[in-house]
């Protein structure tokens, strides 16, 4: 049998956390008898869609670096884009879609500013949500068929600027369907040089075979250069004599920054490279030569006539 005395202190504070809960509630204009404010839960958001393009010579560049990059003239609908939205890679000269990715961060400007050359400054980091074979134009024909994807006079599969819920699910569907390809029919996209380098573009092509024809040195191609917590991608790299080569092809527009961006790199980390244009390679065997010779005295040559060197 409890005290009376020892039941008086626990019955004060009993009585005392309950004023305090009922003026809490008063104090949040709670109904009387009404001591707690139900919570809320959240709706999570569903993710939006977005479908970034690239063509064959910037797809294996998107793929690796898992990287997705656009113009600055599309910034107002790549800063739409948020972290844990569904995404989607279009290559447009072949008409297939990869899939399918997930945004792992917001749309942003030059996550990595030498990416893509810099023509494509507006870019969203992502990750694969699933690996699976990439979708050609007969895959997404029920889709073509129903309106929801447009094809262009030029054939070009043209999607909306965002992807709703159902339109993504039909995307995830069709891509489960695909049965998967065995790794070793898998190829990469490009132009394949003499010595097996899978290069971007025809003229990439030309240049890593001149290097393979007429030096007497191993060369690397799309060699990663890290300094000082800083990453570029160079074009072509040959060790022995120490020299970076970058290749720039001929634009549509006038864009320097790249070059600029990739100069200021090597001239910061004293690092010997040189610039190769398009045009060059009408004289090749002329100034390539005298331009690595510039930059590498101890360079040699070989199979040149001597009237070219």
């Amino acid at each position: 049998m409890h005290n009376q005395r020892d039941t008086l202190p626990l019955l004060t504070m009993v009585l005392g956390d309950r004023r305090s809960v009922s003026s809490n509630a008063y104090r949040r204009g709670l109904p009387c008898g009404v001591l707690y404010e139900a919570e809320e839960k959240k709706e999570a958001k569903l993710p939006n869609g977005y479908v970034f393009l690239c063509n064959n010579r910037t797809e294996r560049e998107c793929l690796e670096k898992k990287l997705f990059g656009s113009p600055k003239f599309e910034w107002n609908r790549v800063s739409r884009v948020k972290k844990g939205d569904v995404l989607f890679l279009l290559n447009y000269q072949s008409n297939r879609l990869h899939g399918v990715f997930e945004a792992v961060t917001d749309g942003t400007l030059n996550i990595e500013p030498c990416a893509f050359d810099g023509y494509f400054p507006a870019q969203v980091r992502v990750r694969r949500k699933m690996r699976c074979p990439s979708l050609d134009e007969a895959a997404l024909l029920p889709l073509i068929n129903r309106g929801w994807i447009r094809v262009s006079r030029r054939g070009i599969l043209l999607f909306p600027d965002r992807l709703g819920t159902k339109f993504i699910d039909e995307l995830w569907r069709i891509f489960l369907e695909v049965p998967p390809l065995p790794r070793a029919k898998t190829r990469l996209v490009g132009y394949k040089a003499k010595d097996g380098h899978i290069t971007k573009s025809y003229s990439e092509r030309y240049l890593d075979d001149w290097l393979h024809e007429h030096l007497p040195y191993k060369h690397e191609y799309n060699c990663p250069v890290k300094r000082a917590k800083r990453e570029v991608l160079c074009d072509w790299y040959i060790p022995k004599i120490d020299l970076y080569i970058e290749y720039w092809e001929r634009k549509p527009w006038p864009e320097t920054s790249a070059i600029d961006l990739k100069r200021k790199f090597y001239e910061d980390h004293s690092l010997r490279a040189i610039d190769i244009y398009e045009d060059d390679l009408r004289l090749a065997d002329r100034i390539i030569p005298a331009r690595m010779r510039e930059a590498a005295p101890q360079c040699r040559f070989r199979n040149i006539a001597k009237e070219s060197i």
